[in-house]
C-alpha cells in the first residue's frame, strides 16, 4: 500500500404574454433603464437585475479577446508573475489561493466573524502573513473593485479561477458573490510553519475545519506553487537562490503550474519533491505539512489518492467551503452560471436633436451557439404594442475564445427608437444562418426609457470638477433628479480600496425633444474608471425612475 512516511499520534480532532406586459409596464418605474444586465421575463416569473452577479459572470466569463475583462491574465500561462520579474520564481496563481486561505484561516465560524472578508489586506505585517503573496495579489485586484464587486469576492473568485485555468480538463469550483469586505484586521491565527499540531488543528477547528478537512485543504492548496527563502528562510535554504529562481523557491510537486493530484502521489511514493519543502526541509520544527499529513497516519491522503477523480471532488468541495466561510452579514447570491444569451452595455441615448438612440451589445456563449448565428432584436413600446418598425439586426463585432466555459461572440446593434411610442422591453432572437431559430431563439428583458443617464456626455469642466448629464422623460412630472455616486478611495492599514457614497442634485438645463435635460457636477473621484452612479428621478405619487449602475467612465475636456 501506497503510504508514505508514517507516525504513530492521538487523533485529537477528527474530523402568460399579456399579464407580461402589464406587469412590465407597471414595474418600469421601479426597474433599470437600460442597464448592462436588464431583468429577463420568462413563463415562470421576472426577477430583478443583479448586478453582483452581472459583474462576476464578466470577470469569471470573459477572459479573452472581445471584451476581454483582463482578470485572468495574470494568471495566463499558470507560471506567470504578474507582479513583477518572472527571474523571481513566483506564481500568481498559487499566491491567489494563498491568500485566500489566509483570509479565511482566521474565521470563527460559532460566532459569526472572518472568513473571506478581505480582512487579510489589514493584515500583511503579521508573521503569520509573510512574503509578497499578500500585497501582490491585493495589489492587482483593487482595479477591479467597484460598487457590486468586493475585494472579497473578487478573493474568492480568484481561487476558482486559479483552479479551473490551470487544470485540464478544466475543474470548476462554483461561484456565488455577495461578500462584504472588513474595514479592520481580524483575529490573529494563520497556521504557520512552526505551529504545533495541536494549535494548528485548533485553528482550522475554530474555523469549520476538522482533521480530515485540515489535511484535504492543505494538499489541495500546495498542489500550484512553491516556497521560497524570500518569505520563509527558516523553511527554505539560501541555496535555493539561483539567478533564474531569484526568489528561492522550492516547488511542492513536479507540476507547479498544474492543479493536479501530483502533489500527493509524490507524497504517498517519496518520490519526487515528496510533497514539498514543508514536509522534507532539514529544520524538523517547520514540517508543518509532514506533521499534518501524519496526524492520522496518511489515512485521509490516502482516501483522497484513490483516484484522481476522488482528489479532485475532495478539493472542489473543501474549497467551495473555504471560499463560502464568509461572516454571518454576508448573504451570498445563488451560484453563478455562465449566461448564454447575455446583453452588454445595453442603453439608450438622447441627443442634442431630441433623436433616441438604443444600442449595445449581445454576448453568445459557445456551449449553445456558433459564431455563424444570427441576432435579431425587437422591442416593445413605451406602451406595450409590438410593431414592424421596432426591429433591428445585430452584426458581429468580436470573439473570445479561452473561456473554461467556451467561446463568447458579441454582436452590436444601434437603432433608432421614437420617442414618442419609447420603448419598455425588448426581445433577443437567435437565428441560424438558414433563418431557423436556436434552440434558446428568444429572450424578453426590460428596459425602462423615463430617466436616462448620458454617460458619453460625462466630461471633466475647467475647474477640474466632472460634468454630468441626464434625460429626463417630459411628460413625467418628476420633483427631484438625484444621483447616488459610488467610489473607490483609498484607505489606511490596507491596498483594499474603501467604496464611499455620495448623493449629487440634478438641475434642469434646457429641452432636449420629448425630454428635459439636467446637468450636475461632481469632484472627479481619484479612480474615475471603477466609479458608477444611479441615477434617480422621483416623480409624483411616490414613483421612482432609476437607472442604475451606470459607470462614469474615462472623459475628456471641455
Amino acid at each position: 500500500m501506497r503510504s508514505g512516511p508514517r507516525l504513530t499520534c492521538d487523533r485529537r480532532l477528527v474530523s402568460p404574454p399579456l399579464l407580461h406586459l402589464l406587469l412590465m409596464h407597471y414595474l418600469t418605474s421601479l426597474l433599470v433603464a437600460g442597464s448592462s444586465l436588464a431583468v429577463a421575463l420568462s413563463s415562470a416569473a421576472i426577477s430583478e437585475t443583479n448586478h453582483i452577479v452581472d459583474e462576476l459572470e464578466h470577470l469569471l466569463v470573459d477572459t479573452d479577446g472581445f471584451n476581454d475583462a483582463r482578470f485572468q491574465k495574470a494568471i495566463t500561462p499558470c507560471s506567470n508573475y504578474v507582479s513583477g520579474s518572472q527571474l523571481l520564481g513566483r506564481e500568481t496563481a498559487a499566491q491567489w489561493i494563498r491568500v485566500a486561505f489566509h483570509d479565511f484561516a482566521t474565521a470563527d465560524v460559532h460566532s459569526g466573524t472572518g472568513g473571506i472578508d478581505a480582512s487579510i489586506g489589514f493584515e500583511t505585517l503579521r508573521p503569520e502573513n509573510s512574503g509578497s503573496a499578500m500585497n501582490d495579489s491585493l495589489g492587482f485586484f483593487a482595479p477591479f473593485v467597484n460598487a457590486h464587486v468586493s475585494m472579497a469576492d473578487l478573493i474568492a473568485l480568484s481561487v476558482i479561477m486559479s483552479v479551473g485555468t490551470c487544470s485540464s480538463p478544466n475543474i470548476i469550483i462554483p461561484l456565488r458573490g455577495g461578500r462584504i469586505d472588513a474595514t479592520e484586521g481580524g483575529l490573529f491565527g494563520v497556521p504557520e510553519p512552526e505551529t504545533d499540531l495541536e494549535t494548528t488543528l485548533s485553528q482550522f477547528s475554530q474555523a469549520g475545519f476538522y482533521q480530515a478537512d485540515a489535511i484535504g485543504l492543505t494538499v489541495c492548496g500546495h498542489s500550484l506553487g512553491s516556497v521560497h527563502h524570500g518569505g520563509f528562510p527558516q523553511v527554505v535554504p539560501e541555496s535555493a537562490v539561483t539567478p533564474t529562481n531569484q526568489g528561492g523557491g522550492i516547488h511542492f510537486d513536479a507540476t507547479p503550474d498544474i492543479f493536479d493530484v501530483d502533489v500527493l502521489n509524490e507524497y504517498l511514493d517519496w518520490k519526487g519533491q515528496r510533497g514539498g519543502p514543508l514536509v522534507t526541509t532539514d529544520n524538523i520544527t517547520v514540517r508543518s505539512d509532514l506533521r499534518l499529513y501524519l496526524s492520522d497516519n496518511n489515512a485521509t491522503l490516502q482516501g483522497l489518492a484513490r483516484s484522481s477523480s476522488d482528489f479532485t471532488s475532495s478539493c472542489v468541495s473543501l474549497l467551495t467551503r473555504m471560499i463560502n466561510t464568509v461572516p454571518a452579514s454576508a448573504q451570498l447570491t445563488d451560484i453563478i452560471q455562465p449566461v448564454e444569451v447575455k446583453p452588454v452595455n445595453v442603453s439608450l441615448t438622447v441627443d442634442s436633436a431630441g433623436r433616441v438612440s438604443f444600442s449595445g451589445y449581445i454576448r453568445l456563449l459557445s456551449s449553445n451557439f456558433e459564431s455563424t448565428d444570427l441576432v435579431s432584436i425587437t422591442w416593445r413600446s413605451r406602451s406595450g404594442q409590438q410593431a414592424p418598425a421596432f426591429a433591428a439586426s445585430a452584426t458581429l463585432a468580436g470573439t473570445g475564445n479561452s473561456s473554461i466555459f467556451g467561446a463568447t461572440f458579441y454582436h452590436f446593434f444601434n437603432a433608432i427608437v421614437d420617442p414618442d411610442e419609447g420603448i419598455s422591453s425588448y426581445t433577443v432572437k437567435i437565428l441560424q444562418p438558414d433563418g431557423k431559430p436556436s434552440s434558446s431563439h428568444s429572450v424578453t428583458f426590460l428596459i425602462e426609457d423615463t430617466a436616462i443617464f448620458l454617460s458619453a456626455e460625462t466630461a471633466t469642466r475647467a475647474d477640474g470638477n466632472i460634468a454630468l448629464y441626464a434625460a429626463i422623460l417630459s411628460a413625467v412630472f418628476v420633483h427631484n433628479v438625484t444621483a447616488e455616486i459610488s467610489a473607490p478611495y483609498p484607505q489606511s492599514g490596507t491596498i483594499s480600496p474603501a467604496l464611499l457614497k455620495s448623493e449629487v442634485t440634478f438641475v434642469q438645463n434646457g429641452t432636449r425633444g420629448l425630454y428635459n435635460l439636467f446637468t450636475a457636477a461632481i469632484p472627479a473621484p481619484p479612480n474615475l474608471r471603477q466609479s458608477t452612479l444611479d441615477l434617480i428621478a422621483y416623480a409624483d405619487g411616490g414613483v421612482v425612475y432609476r437607472d442604475e449602475f451606470r459607470r462614469i467612465a474615462s472623459v475628456g475636456s471641455n
